[in-house]
Protein backbone atom coordinates (compact mmCIF):
# COMPACT_ATOMS: atom_id res chain seq x y z
CA UNK A 1 0.00 0.00 0.00
CA UNK A 2 2.86 2.39 0.82
CA UNK A 3 4.38 1.65 -2.60
CA UNK A 4 1.14 2.59 -4.36
CA UNK A 5 0.99 5.87 -2.41
CA UNK A 6 4.62 6.61 -3.29
CA UNK A 7 4.02 5.89 -6.98
CA UNK A 8 0.94 8.13 -7.00
CA UNK A 9 2.89 10.88 -5.26
CA UNK A 10 5.73 10.68 -7.81
CA UNK A 11 3.19 10.61 -10.67
CA UNK A 12 1.49 13.73 -9.31
CA UNK A 13 4.84 15.53 -9.01
CA UNK A 14 5.79 14.56 -12.57
CA UNK A 15 2.41 15.71 -13.87
CA UNK A 16 2.95 19.10 -12.25
CA UNK A 17 6.56 19.30 -13.48
CA UNK A 18 5.69 18.44 -17.07
CA UNK A 19 2.57 20.60 -17.28
CA UNK A 20 3.22 23.67 -19.43
CA UNK A 21 3.05 26.94 -17.55
CA UNK A 22 0.94 29.77 -18.92
CA UNK A 23 3.29 32.73 -18.81
CA UNK A 24 1.49 35.96 -18.06
CA UNK A 25 1.76 38.81 -20.47
CA UNK A 26 4.27 41.50 -19.52
CA UNK A 27 1.59 44.05 -18.73
CA UNK A 28 0.07 41.64 -16.17
CA UNK A 29 3.39 41.30 -14.33
CA UNK A 30 4.59 44.86 -14.08
CA UNK A 31 6.53 47.47 -15.97
CA UNK A 32 8.47 46.57 -19.13
CA UNK A 33 11.99 47.99 -19.14
CA UNK A 34 12.68 50.32 -22.07
CA UNK A 35 16.44 50.63 -21.73
CA UNK A 36 19.30 48.98 -19.83
CA UNK A 37 22.59 50.68 -18.99
CA UNK A 38 25.68 49.64 -17.06
CA UNK A 39 27.48 52.22 -14.99
CA UNK A 40 29.82 52.85 -12.12
CA UNK A 41 28.25 54.47 -9.06
CA UNK A 42 30.39 55.17 -6.01
CA UNK A 43 32.95 52.48 -6.96
CA UNK A 44 30.20 49.89 -7.56
CA UNK A 45 29.00 48.44 -10.86
CA UNK A 46 25.29 49.04 -11.38
CA UNK A 47 22.78 47.97 -14.00
CA UNK A 48 20.06 50.55 -14.52
CA UNK A 49 16.64 49.33 -15.65
CA UNK A 50 15.11 52.43 -17.23
CA UNK A 51 11.54 53.40 -18.04
CA UNK A 52 10.99 57.01 -19.01
CA UNK A 53 12.61 59.32 -16.47
CA UNK A 54 12.85 56.64 -13.75
CA UNK A 55 15.17 53.70 -13.15
CA UNK A 56 15.81 50.77 -10.84
CA UNK A 57 19.50 50.34 -9.88
CA UNK A 58 20.82 46.81 -9.40
CA UNK A 59 24.37 46.31 -8.14
CA UNK A 60 26.18 43.54 -10.04
CA UNK A 61 29.53 41.80 -10.02
CA UNK A 62 32.19 42.56 -12.62
CA UNK A 63 31.65 39.41 -14.73
CA UNK A 64 27.94 40.06 -15.19
CA UNK A 65 28.60 43.76 -15.84
CA UNK A 66 31.04 42.81 -18.63
CA UNK A 67 28.54 40.33 -20.08
CA UNK A 68 25.70 42.87 -20.08
CA UNK A 69 27.92 45.64 -21.43
CA UNK A 70 29.11 43.31 -24.20
CA UNK A 71 25.52 42.70 -25.34
CA UNK A 72 24.53 46.36 -25.07
CA UNK A 73 27.57 47.60 -26.97
CA UNK A 74 27.48 44.87 -29.61
CA UNK A 75 31.14 44.06 -28.97
CA UNK A 76 31.64 40.41 -28.02
CA UNK A 77 34.23 39.42 -25.46
CA UNK A 78 37.37 37.61 -26.66
CA UNK A 79 36.14 34.36 -25.09
CA UNK A 80 32.55 33.36 -24.33
CA UNK A 81 31.37 34.19 -20.82
CA UNK A 82 28.95 32.03 -18.82
CA UNK A 83 25.91 33.83 -20.23
CA UNK A 84 27.18 33.30 -23.78
CA UNK A 85 27.63 29.60 -23.04
CA UNK A 86 24.12 29.32 -21.60
CA UNK A 87 22.71 31.05 -24.69
CA UNK A 88 24.53 28.63 -27.00
CA UNK A 89 23.31 25.60 -25.02
CA UNK A 90 19.70 26.82 -25.02
CA UNK A 91 19.81 27.57 -28.76
CA UNK A 92 21.30 24.16 -29.53
CA UNK A 93 18.48 22.53 -27.55
CA UNK A 94 15.90 24.63 -29.40
CA UNK A 95 14.97 26.65 -26.31
CA UNK A 96 14.95 30.37 -25.72
CA UNK A 97 14.55 32.93 -22.96
CA UNK A 98 11.21 34.67 -23.36
CA UNK A 99 11.18 37.05 -20.37
CA UNK A 100 12.78 37.99 -17.07
CA UNK A 101 10.65 39.34 -14.22
CA UNK A 102 12.59 41.25 -11.54
CA UNK A 103 11.36 41.44 -7.94
CA UNK A 104 12.75 42.86 -4.72
CA UNK A 105 12.63 40.82 -1.51
CA UNK A 106 14.29 42.04 1.67
CA UNK A 107 16.69 44.43 -0.13
CA UNK A 108 17.82 41.78 -2.65
CA UNK A 109 16.71 41.63 -6.27
CA UNK A 110 15.59 38.28 -7.66
CA UNK A 111 14.30 37.21 -11.05
CA UNK A 112 11.99 34.64 -12.55
CA UNK A 113 13.57 33.65 -15.86
CA UNK A 114 11.14 32.12 -18.35
CA UNK A 115 12.56 29.64 -20.85
CA UNK A 116 10.42 28.07 -23.55
CA UNK A 117 10.88 25.03 -25.70
CA UNK A 118 8.14 24.53 -28.24
CA UNK A 119 4.83 25.02 -26.45
CA UNK A 120 6.28 24.38 -22.98
CA UNK A 121 7.58 27.02 -20.60
CA UNK A 122 9.63 26.79 -17.43
CA UNK A 123 10.22 29.52 -14.89
CA UNK A 124 13.56 29.41 -13.06
CA UNK A 125 14.56 31.32 -9.94
CA UNK A 126 17.61 33.38 -10.87
CA UNK A 127 19.89 36.14 -9.76
CA UNK A 128 18.49 39.31 -11.29
CA UNK A 129 21.78 40.11 -13.01
CA UNK A 130 21.99 36.68 -14.70
CA UNK A 131 18.37 36.94 -15.86
CA UNK A 132 19.00 40.42 -17.27
CA UNK A 133 22.09 39.22 -19.15
CA UNK A 134 20.24 36.24 -20.66
CA UNK A 135 17.15 38.28 -21.51
CA UNK A 136 19.34 40.79 -23.34
CA UNK A 137 21.12 38.01 -25.24
CA UNK A 138 17.76 36.66 -26.40
CA UNK A 139 16.23 40.11 -26.93
CA UNK A 140 13.50 39.09 -24.46
CA UNK A 141 11.50 41.56 -22.39
CA UNK A 142 12.72 42.50 -18.93
CA UNK A 143 9.83 43.22 -16.60
CA UNK A 144 10.02 44.87 -13.17
CA UNK A 145 7.20 43.65 -10.94
CA UNK A 146 4.78 46.48 -10.21
CA UNK A 147 5.37 46.45 -6.45
CA UNK A 148 9.13 46.44 -6.98
CA UNK A 149 8.89 49.34 -9.45
CA UNK A 150 6.69 51.31 -7.07
CA UNK A 151 9.05 50.82 -4.12
CA UNK A 152 12.45 50.87 -5.85
CA UNK A 153 12.35 53.07 -8.93
CA UNK A 154 14.09 56.41 -8.65
CA UNK A 155 13.94 59.63 -10.58
CA UNK A 156 17.21 60.64 -12.23
CA UNK A 157 17.48 63.60 -9.88
CA UNK A 158 17.31 61.74 -6.57
CA UNK A 159 19.24 58.45 -6.18
CA UNK A 160 18.38 56.55 -2.98
CA UNK A 161 20.04 53.82 -0.85
CA UNK A 162 21.72 50.73 -2.18
CA UNK A 163 20.47 47.24 -2.90
CA UNK A 164 22.14 44.29 -4.52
Amino acid sequence: MKAVGAVLGVAACLAVFFTPINVLAAEDNGIQVQEVKVGLVEQSLVVLLIVGDRFVPIHVDATVAVSIHSVLSGSPTTRPLSHDLMRLILLELGAKVTQAVITLKEKTYYADLTITLGDRAWIFDSRSSDAIALALLFKAPIIVAKGTWDSSSQAWESPRGDTS
